[in-house]
């Protein structure tokens, strides 16, 4: 009898605990419910409810210390410490917290402890770019550019939207140097995206240390992504550098060689027998609504592709839509060399090759005799031409003037194939 009111005696304390403890979770849990119910409308009345009923949720504390920091109705600065120092207590690990606590020391005017509390949000979101471009901006502000550099530069390894830090450190800072070593990533992505935002703000000549930079690595990368630098060396009357970037490209076997009948040949791609790039030293193509360019492959001269442009008989074009840029030295005499074919093109305007000084048409503009009509096979076509003394770079064009007679609208294919432009045979130059 003694044993059975001993274990009836244990089984009744362990009962009542039990529903003790039930009781207790069951309470806790509804705290915690009506606690996020009413910080749903996170007013200060309403997050002080929320904090007596769940006083451990850190969130509640970081809440209410940013409205005690930044309302305008329910501002109080010296409670958005407290309760921001209160939610780190709670939740250590908080990036968060920490970076609105070191803002409300910051207003405070203690930028020692905001310093503190930058570093501690920083170790905990190292690569977290919202955290580490507010980190950034902080010691920007307080004058220490060279730590807020290295906040930023975390910010360019992980966000794809770069420009702002760009600016912000150029404002800061100025010096094209400085931003490149401490800020720009050793990484072809940051260093491809720095390059042509110093591009699209006019900055080229402070592009070349980081195309230098890009060109040194062994890493891989779209060759498109170099085409904006090139275009503005290009437009900057810089041909040489724009053709060293072109020849990196190849080196680097990110664009295709070519393997001309001509090894001297200077025309990229002549024979067309390569993808066409539209960039750099390839062809490019400028769509024209009604004209067809593109590879053929039933016919050529050379195997196994030729160009091909149709006409379709609507308008009186000015057609130099399909060209390409090819440096030259000023002064010396070159040869270009083609195939054409025509079927069935009308008006006295017929396509043509052009050569043209791509910055100043009036050193040189020539073109080779007129195509018209149709051709039973293909027909060479040469043009021999001096560069002037200012000339080193040259468009070549797959041109058609525009007609001046009454009957102008032209219709009708013409093939081209195997150009190439090489020094003439005596290499002559332009006596002095």
């Amino acid at each position: 009898m003694q044993i059975a009111l001993k274990n009836n005696t244990i089984k009744i304390a362990a009962m009542t605990l039990g529903v003790a403890v039930f009781i207790l979770l069951s309470v806790c849990i509804v705290r915690a419910y009506f606690a996020t119910l009413i910080a749903e409308k996170p007013t200060a009345r309403n997050l002080q409810t929320s904090i007596r009923l769940d006083p451990y949720n850190a969130e509640y504390a970081l809440n209410l210390g940013r409205l005690h920091q930044y309302s305008v109705l329910e501002a109080r600065p010296d409670l958005a410490i407290q309760e921001l120092s209160r939610s780190v207590h709670l939740n250590v690990y908080s990036p968060q917290a920490w970076l609105d606590l070191g803002k409300a020391y910051e207003y405070q005017g203690d930028t020692a402890k905001a310093a503190a509390c930058m570093h501690r949000a920083s170790a905990l979101a190292p690569s977290i770019p919202t955290y580490q471009w507010a980190i950034g901006n902080f010691f920007l502000l307080h004058g220490q550019v060279d730590e807020a550099f290295q906040h930023f530069k975390m910010v360019l390894a992980a966000d794809r939207d770069q420009g702002p830090i760009y600016n912000t450190a150029w404002k800061a800072s100025g010096d094209a140097s400085k931003i490149l070593a401490e800020l720009i990533p050793e990484s072809s992505y940051s260093e491809l995206q720095y390059l042509n935002y110093l591009v699209s703000t006019h900055r080229v000549d402070d592009a070349q240390p980081v195309w230098d930079r890009i060109a040194k690595s062994p890493e891989k990368f779209s060759a498109s992504s170099v085409s904006p630098y090139m275009d503005a060396l290009i437009i900057g009357q810089k041909p040489k550098l724009a053709y060293q970037v072109w020849t990196a490209l190849r080196e680097k076997s990110l664009i295709p060689a070519t393997y001309e009948a001509l090894p001297q040949n200077l025309v990229e791609n002549g024979d067309f027998e390569n993808q066409l790039l539209n960039m750099g030293f390839d062809w490019r193509l400028a769509p024209v609504n009604g004209i067809y360019v593109g590879y053929d492959d039933s016919t050529f001269h050379s195997p196994g592709h030729s160009l091909l442009i149709q006409f379709p008989g609507t308008q009186n074009f000015d057609y130099h839509q399909f060209y390409q840029f090819v440096p030259v030295e000023p002064g010396r005499v070159y040869r270009l060399q083609a195939f054409m074919k025509t079927e069935g093109i009308t008006t006295d305007s017929g396509p043509r090759i052009e050569v043209r000084d791509t910055y100043d048409s009036r050193l040189l503009d020539t073109y080779t005799d007129s195509m018209t009509g149709t051709s039973t096979s293909w027909v060479p076509v040469s043009l021999d031409f001096k560069t002037s003394r200012k000339t080193r770079l040259v468009d070549i064009f797959i041109a058609r003037p525009p007609s001046e007679h009454f009957d102008n609208q032209i219709a009708g294919k013409v093939w081209v194939d195997d150009v190439s432009l090489t020094l003439a045979s005596n290499g002559g130059v332009v006596a002095n």
